[in-house]
C-alpha cells in the first residue's frame, strides 16, 4: 500500500523539537489551581439498565467555568469486583459523544468502573458556557485561537482532569489504579490528562489528534484540522498571525504533554491515517519518557480498531 507519510523506520525515529513556551508549566499550574478551587458538585442519577452485575448512572459535574459536563458511569457489582476497584476514564473522538453502556461492558467484566464523558459543546449532552473573544471557523478548533487563556481546549483539558477527580472521590474506586483512554481527539485528551495529572497509572491513546500541530497542518488531508486552514482563509489570508496561532496551540500540543506523562502507555498508530498523520502520533510517542509500547497497524486508517480492544485489555491486565 502506498505511503501517506514517512517510512516506518523514519517514523520510529521522528522526534521533533518540543514547542513548549517558557511559561507552559506555570500556565497549566495556574489553570489547575483555579479549577481545583471550584467544587465538582457532581449529580448522580441511577439508570434502569437490563444488564446484570453492573450499575449504570448518568453523571453531571461542573466544569471549572460552571459548564455542566455530562457522562455515563458504570460500576460492576460486588459479585464481579470488590471495592476499591480500578476505574477507566474515557474521552471520545471529535464531534462524538460518550457512547452507550454496552460499549464498555468488556471493561466492566474485567472488574473495573468506567466513566465516559461528553466533551463540552460537541455531540453529547454537555453544553459549553465558555466565552470566546473572537469568531472562529465552523467547528471548535479555532475558538479563542489567538489566546491560550481563552482557547477552547483549555476548559476541555480541565474538564478531563475533573473527570479524574470524580472517579477518585468515589468510595468504590482505588485512586491508585486509574486508566485514561480515547481515540483520535480522545487520544490527544488522554495524553493531556496523563501529562497534566499524575494520578493515571495507565494511558491508552489511539491515533491521538492534537499532536505536532505544524506537521499535522502540513500532512492531513481529511478531518477537522481543516478548520484551522479555514480560519486563515476567513480571517488572516496572509498569515500575519500565524506565529500567534501556533503559540496558542503549543500549550495544547499532545507532543508537549506526552513529554510530561508518567503513566505506562500503550499507543495505537494507523499508518494509513490521513486525519491524524502517523508522524504526528510518533512525535508524541517518541517524547513519552516512561515505559511505553506502540501497536502499529500498517493497513488501517482513521477508523475503528475493534481488535485493538483485546490488546488494551491485555496491557491493563499485565500492568494494573
Amino acid at each position: 500500500m502506498p505511503l501517506m507519510d514517512l517510512p516506518l523506520s523514519e517514523l520510529q525515529q521522528y522526534q521533533p523539537k518540543l514547542t513548549l513556551e517558557p511559561d507552559f508549566q506555570t500556565f497549566w499550574d495556574d489553570a489547575k489551581q483555579q479549577s481545583a478551587a471550584v467544587p465538582l458538585n457532581a449529580r448522580i442519577v441511577p439508570v434502569d439498565y437490563p444488564a446484570k452485575n453492573v450499575s449504570v448512572y448518568d453523571v453531571t459535574y461542573d466544569g471549572a467555568d460552571g459548564t455542566p459536563i455530562h457522562g455515563i458511569y458504570l460500576v460492576p457489582n460486588e459479585s464481579m469486583a470488590a471495592p476499591p476497584m480500578p476505574a477507566m476514564v474515557k474521552y471520545h473522538g471529535y464531534g462524538g459523544r460518550a457512547g452507550r453502556p454496552h460499549d464498555y461492558l468488556h471493561w466492566v467484566c474485567m472488574g473495573m468502573a468506567v466513566f465516559a464523558i461528553d466533551i463540552r459543546g460537541q455531540g453529547g449532552l454537555s453544553p459549553d458556557y465558555a466565552q470566546y473573544p473572537t469568531g472562529g471557523a465552523p467547528g471548535w478548533m479555532t475558538l479563542g485561537i489567538l489566546d491560550p487563556s481563552c482557547y477552547y481546549y483549555k476548559q476541555v483539558y480541565l474538564d478531563c482532569i475533573r473527570a479524574i477527580d470524580f472517579v477518585c472521590e468515589r468510595k468504590e474506586i482505588d485512586p491508585a489504579r486509574i486508566i485514561v483512554s480515547g481515540n483520535s481527539q480522545g487520544g490527544g485528551l488522554t495524553l493531556a490528562a496523563a501529562g497534566l495529572d499524575d494520578r493515571p497509572k495507565l494511558a491508552l491513546p489511539l491515533y491521538p489528534y492534537l499532536c505536532d500541530f505544524r506537521r499535522s497542518l502540513e500532512m492531513y488531508t481529511t478531518g477537522p484540522y481543516d478548520e484551522i486552514k479555514n480560519w486563515f482563509r476567513i480571517y488572516d489570508q496572509e498569515h500575519a498571525q500565524e506565529e500567534r496561532v501556533y503559540r496558542t496551540l503549543s500549550y495544547f500540543d499532545g507532543m508537549n504533554h506526552a513529554a510530561q506523562v508518567k503513566a505506562k502507555t500503550m499507543m495505537a498508530i494507523a499508518l494509513q491515517d490521513t486525519t491524524c498523520p502517523p508522524s504526528t502520533c510518533f512525535a508524541a510517542f517518541n517524547h513519552l519518557p516512561g515505559e511505553k509500547e506502540v501497536k502499529v497497524y500498517n493497513d488501517f486508517g482513521h477508523e475503528g480498531l475493534p481488535f485493538h480492544e483485546l490488546a488494551m485489555m491485555q496491557f491493563v491486565e499485565k500492568h494494573l
